[in-house]
């Protein structure tokens, strides 16, 4: 089975930086664009880091990798004309993060004051290429395309399957393309629909639909799990062993790798470092297509994917290949 926290992670991480606009009491402090936006990667990456170690491998692969690319998409956000954000709002988030509860900042819910989404000057409809730019607060981006155009932020439920990104809580489902929330403790839960932290998914099935419950994680290595009953706690680092029906620790692989639920082994495993797992139906057994950093290829749909925040851009010819790129708020109209 493919677990559910992993099918919106791009747009997690691309939506966790974000970029808070300066406070009223807060001026402007004199910081450099370039340490504001080191100071708010490692922050971030940092915190990421000690939250689940687990979550770094599957979205970057390495702390270093988070930050580098973190930072390159704060320098572009900070530049793009019409934007909210600034360096002293940055500094001023900085000091918040350590203080982020580890439950909410994995999936970017409930950021403190500091951390709050920036906002731009940029009307409905003007183009755009961060969130950051709009007064709406949100970038609507259709996948592959390097703009897009200020409008109102996606609400759950709505479709999502011509967006790069749901905003700044919400995450896109492969399994029907809509937006949605985590998944609340004994709520229900639809395939590929993550659960908050601590909770996972019990009961959803990728082929005919049903929905399950967001359970109570096992949270002990050796402690018995069960995919109907009680699933072992990803973001701890587990995953549940079907044959001795215990959890033991999650495998993330490379590119190349078998990945979902791989019998030899009798356990899911996980793509790391960003990547996807290719298959032919939802949750069935694939490969790993790996992730790319900035300037490499990628492709929508064959993969490999983009280590977010950074997206493929496919150019104005059209088609699935592309590059992966932050993108360049001077250059959208």
């Amino acid at each position: 089975m493919n677990h559910p926290a992993l099918i919106a992670l791009a747009a997690v991480a691309a939506t966790a930086l974000g970029l808070a606009c300066s406070p009223a009491s807060v001026g402007d402090s004199g910081t450099s664009a370039d340490k504001a936006c080191a100071d708010s990667a490692y922050a971030r990456c940092s915190r990421l880091s000690a939250c689940s170690a687990t979550a770094v491998t599957l979205r970057y692969g390495d702390v270093g990798t988070c930050e580098a690319t973190m930072k390159s998409f704060c320098l572009a956000v900070l530049a793009a004309p019409s934007g909210g954000s600034t360096p002293a709002g940055l500094e001023s988030c900085v000091s918040a993060i350590p203080n982020w509860n580890c439950d909410d900042f994995v999936l970017s819910q409930n950021p403190p004051p500091e951390c709050q989404q920036a906002t731009g000057s940029l009307a409905a409809g003007a183009g755009c290429a961060f969130a950051q730019q709009c007064q709406s607060g949100f970038c609507a981006i259709v996948p592959g395309a390097a703009c897009g155009t200020c409008s109102t932020p996606p609400q759950p439920g709505d479709s999502c399957a011509q967006l790069t990104s749901c905003g700044v809580t919400l995450s896109c489902l492969s399994f029907d393309s809509t937006c949605t929330l985590p998944g609340q403790p004994m709520g229900p839960c639809a395939p590929t629909q993550s659960c908050t932290i601590g909770n996972e998914c019990v009961g959803a099935n990728y082929t005919t639909g049903a929905s399950g419950t967001c359970l109570p994680a096992v949270e002990s290595s050796g402690a018995a799990c069960s995919s109907t009953t009680n699933e072992c706690d990803f973001y701890a680092g587990l995953t549940c062993n079907t044959q001795m029906k215990q959890c033991a620790a999650a495998q993330l692989v490379g590119a190349g790798l078998a990945c979902n639920f791989v019998t030899s082994a009798n356990e899911t495993m996980y793509c790391s470092g960003g990547g996807k797992c290719l298959s032919v139906t939802l949750g069935a057994p694939g490969t790993c297509a790996g992730g790319t950093n900035i300037g490499g290829a990628c492709d929508l749909v064959a993969g490999p994917e983009c280590i977010a925040p950074s997206r493929c851009f496919v150019g104005t010819a059209g088609g699935t290949t592309g590059t992966c790129q932050v993108p360049d708020g001077t250059m959208c109209p």
